[in-house]
């Protein structure tokens, strides 16, 4: 589980760089278009203007500005080229300006002829440039949500007497709007291609995510195989040896219970002998069982009793640890299906995990609910409680963190309880430091 968790982190840092390089890609890449169109549209429009210029009479300019009005001939004239020249580029507008800001020439009705241009107002420095004798392009430039792009150019008019050049107008082309749409197709295509790539990596991730789930589930079970089948073997050879010792000891006991009875004692330790090496023949028999898929033996039993049993059994060894079983009093008869002696084995591998997690001493509490048709028994204990790798591999055979510790336990007590078609789990406590261990099993005859 915690490879599973390190896995998603590193999943989920590595998308973000993904997604991250992804944006800053398409980012410069729509930056790095707009400002070559930008760069392309300046040069257009001022190759337009540069050629224009030199075309306009400075000299009627200049009269103009004197108080002589160009005769409708030349206006007209200038008129004509501008709209034609407009239609042919596809620009927005040619106006030529004077030098106090009226309107001179224009190639549309917007901006009539002896007003200011109060378009120039927009762009003061390059205007103030070209008035200079500088040719200049201004920066793109989104005004009210309409992009804008224009580039100014003097107009001479060549005084003969002092052999210069003065400059006695500004001739402006503005870039058509239907160009820049081609900046907005391409931030839209920008974003949408960053949202495909974004969904396709999230699918993806899903995806990958199900297959390393399902592949960590399929390492879990051969992992759990392979245990199951050197337990397997181990066991085998275990059994034989320590099968022949527990004959010995119940011939034993029952002889020796034989002899106190003839000599008219009656000592009920002595019973106990026989049936504590059959209890151990039928934990052996478990564990056998644990290796392989034989089905454990069912019956009806009570709940209630058995957890007492259990406790009663390992009662000397607790109060020698100093810890204290808090036992529910038994009210209803619970009565669930399976193996009363396999289940007093949980009982006491629980009990005793729970001993070992106290070793100052402390409390056990132990009760019993009903949820859902389901038996509830809840063990909390007051102990150092669970650390996370101990949460993700206590039900691992022969995994163990204690130093005399077989690891065989807990994984014993899990398949005990699967085979009553119930569950085992571990948890921390939420009220305080300590463990808790759950045992859910189905009511018999609730149900069915």
């Amino acid at each position: 589980m915690t490879r599973r968790r390190h896995w998603l982190a590193w999943a989920v840092v590595a998308y973000a760089v993904i997604i991250a390089v992804v944006w800053i890609g398409l980012v410069n890449l729509y930056q790095a278009s707009r400002d070559r169109l930008d760069q392309a549209l300046g040069e257009r429009l001022l190759a337009v203007a540069t050629t224009l210029a030199p075309r306009i009479d400075g000299r009627l300019v200049s009269e103009a500005e004197a108080g002589l009005e160009l005769s409708v001939a030349e206006l007209h004239l200038l008129e004509t080229e501008f709209k034609s020249l407009r239609q042919d580029q596809t620009l927005a507008e040619i106006t030529l300006t004077s030098q106090e800001g009226l309107v001179l020439v224009a190639s549309s009705p917007s901006l009539q002829v002896g007003l200011p241009n109060d378009f120039l107002g927009l762009d003061t420095n390059e205007v103030d440039a070209a008035l200079a004798g500088v040719s200049t392009v201004t920066p793109l430039y989104d005004k009210g949500g309409t992009l804008q792009k224009s580039a100014h150019v003097p107009v001479y008019d060549f005084d003969t007497e002092f052999d210069i050049d003065e400059v006695v107008a500004v001739l402006t082309v503005s870039g058509n709007a239907d160009f820049f749409g081609t900046l907005e197709h391409l931030k839209r295509g920008a974003l949408a291609t960053g949202a495909v790539v974004l969904v396709v990596l999230v699918l993806m991730g899903i995806f990958l995510y199900r297959i390393n789930s399902s592949f960590a589930q399929y390492q879990e079970s051969i992992q759990r195989q392979e245990n199951l089948a050197a337990m397997g073997r181990m066991t085998a050879g275990i059994a034989h040896e320590i099968r022949n010792p527990l004959g010995i000891i119940r011939g034993a006991g029952e002889h020796l219970q034989g002899v106190l009875e003839k000599a008219g004692i009656q000592d009920p330790v002595a019973g106990f002998i026989p049936e504590e090496v059959d209890r151990l023949n039928h934990i052996l028999n478990g564990y056998l069982a644990f290796g392989s898929n034989r089905e454990a033996v069912m019956q009806p039993l009570d709940l209630g009793q058995c957890l007492h049993r259990g406790a009663g059994l390992i009662q000397d060894e607790l109060e020698k640890a100093q810890v204290s079983v808090s036992l529910p009093g038994v009210q209803t008869k619970m009565t669930v299906l399976g193996d009363p002696l396999r289940l007093q084995q949980v009982v006491l591998n629980l009990l005793i995990n729970a001993r070992d997690a106290m070793p100052a001493g402390g409390n056990i509490e132990v009760e019993i609910t009903v949820e859902n048709s389901r038996a509830l028994v809840t063990m909390r204990d007051d102990g150092c409680g669970l650390s996370e790798v101990d949460a993700d591999r206590l039900f691992e055979p022969f995994w163990t963190n204690k130093e005399k510790g077989s690891g065989l336990g807990l994984a014993m007590s899990r398949r005990i309880v699967e085979d009553m078609n119930g569950s085992l789990n571990l948890r921390q406590r939420r009220d305080r430091t300590g463990a808790v261990a759950e045992i859910s099993l189905p009511l018999h005859g609730v149900g069915s």
